[in-house]
């Protein structure tokens, strides 16, 4: 027997978090009743109904371990869900054809921002290289409209009060200069909606482009050309298992 919200997210329906909320809020039906208990257990002759489509557990169940996982490089201009009601770009078209899989994205970029992203159908991963005690960093490179202060740096490194929030101590890693510009290379280990470009607002400075180049232990020379796609081998995934072990210990 499995719980919902695990199989749930092994099937690639969402995150933990989304999973729970949506089990929670009565969303989701097994045998045609509403189950509010993310930790209701399965059987494999039940029948999951979400949103009018239905699940048969039977046949998921030996699927629910074939994990795929897929770097993208999200170019500006598509939004990081996989649809919108206004008819926007999502990284939806971007994998068309290209991702069999059913997958999601672990974390967000918003419409304006560039970079790396993860897409995957494991949920419990995906919560892993999310949750705030694994401590996993994401690396920017930011463009800001004017040289930055010594101050501001310090003040970044420390953490910064962004809509009456203290960020946590933020990594600088290279700042160089581009004629009035500064262009600053950061490194976080948390999620906030649009974090790094309200860390930079709250100090002065407006980031005129934001592209993540890292997430854990990918770079975005692995997928270096906005619309690039890379799956993920079982090396790659090594490596990641390997890293989140890393950061447990240090942690």
């Amino acid at each position: 027997m499995i719980k919902l919200q695990t199989f749930l997210q092994k099937i690639g329906e969402g995150s933990r978090r989304k999973v729970g909320e949506m089990i929670i809020s009565g969303k989701v039906k097994v045998n045609g009743k509403t189950i509010k208990e993310p930790w209701f257990l399965l059987s494999d002759k039940d029948i999951i109904e979400i949103n009018n489509k239905k699940i048969y557990v039977r046949e998921k169940i030996n699927d629910i371990d074939n994990y795929v996982y897929y770097l993208l490089h999200k170019p500006i201009g598509y939004l990081s869900s996989l649809s919108d009601d206004r008819g926007r770009k999502t990284i939806t078209d971007l994998i068309k054809g290209k991702i069999p899989e059913k997958v999601f994205h672990v974390g967000r970029l918003d419409y304006n921002t560039s970079g790396l992203m993860l897409l995957t159908n494991d949920g419990e991963l995906a919560n892993l290289l999310l949750h705030p005690q694994k401590k996993i960093y994401k690396t920017y490179k930011v463009l800001i409209n004017k040289h930055i202060k010594n101050e501001d740096i310090e003040k970044l490194k420390n953490g910064v009060i962004i809509e009456n929030y203290k960020t946590q101590p933020a990594k600088i890693e290279k700042i160089r200069k581009k004629g009035k510009y500064s262009e600053v290379i950061i490194s976080i280990h948390e999620g906030k909606k649009r974090q790094v470009r309200l860390m930079f607002k709250v100090l002065g400075y407006n980031v005129l482009k934001l592209k993540r180049i890292k997430f854990g232990p990918w770079t975005v020379n692995e997928v270096p050309n906005p619309g690039d796609i890379k799956k993920i081998d079982n090396k790659d995934i090594k490596k990641l298992k390997d890293y989140l072990q890393m950061r447990t210990k240090k942690d």
